[in-house]
């Protein structure tokens, strides 16, 4: 009888710490593969020859880096990739644009982005960016000013906030902490053209 507790017993804590390391694994394979996607981008935007390939860690095509943009929300030190296609491993990764074929700073441009595991990654301060905040979405040398103007928490199934409205606009939703809605940031284009910062280049 006393074997079997203890037997027991040791396989709870086995578990136990089974449970507690998956999403520390999880979290770590990840980090791998932003680092890798950072580490290819950076190998593109110097013209370096070298096969992307040799990148051990990167899940990204060549073309799909090529389209890579970034969102920089400066209210909550935000500079995030955005990658052109949504995907479950995307998203694990960046922010993602929801709806293929758009173009930067024309109808509304949206993005999708989880509240990352920990720290402030991703769009885990999303709810935090005020009314009139500035937004910036830099993409192959120009950048795309926008004024956040509404947020709401919705339902899953409302679609309607992707739609185009007639005005050039950026929609950027995440879920709520208890992944049951979601959370929507509104902002209007407030710039027609603007020469891409150096450092973005």
């Amino acid at each position: 009888m006393v074997k079997t507790k203890t037997l027991l017993g040791g396989l709870l804590v086995f578990m136990g710490l089974m449970l507690i390391s998956f999403p520390l694994i999880y979290e770590w394979q990840k980090s791998q593969e932003t680092a890798a996607m950072e580490r290819a981008l950076k190998m593109m935007g110097e013209n370096d020859s070298d096969d992307l390939s040799s990148i051990p860690h990167l899940t990204l095509s060549e073309e799909d880096l090529r389209d890579v943009m970034e969102l920089e929300i400066p209210s909550i030190d935000l500079n995030e990739k955005v990658l052109p296609v949504t995907s479950a491993e995307n998203l694990s990764i960046a922010l993602t644009q929801i709806k293929p074929h758009q173009i930067p700073g024309k109808g509304n441009f949206t993005i999708a982005g989880h509240r990352g595991f920990r720290g402030d990654r991703l769009f885990r301060q999303l709810p935090e960016v005020p009314k009139g905040e500035n937004v910036l979405l830099h993409h192959q040398g120009e950048t795309y000013e926008y004024k956040i103007v509404s947020s709401a928490t919705i339902e899953p199934t409302n679609v309607d906030v992707l739609k185009d409205q007639g005005e050039d606009e950026l929609t950027l939703i995440t879920c709520t902490l208890d992944g049951k809605k979601r959370f929507v940031l509104k902002g209007i284009r407030t710039n027609e053209h603007k020469n891409e910062r150096s450092s973005h280049a």
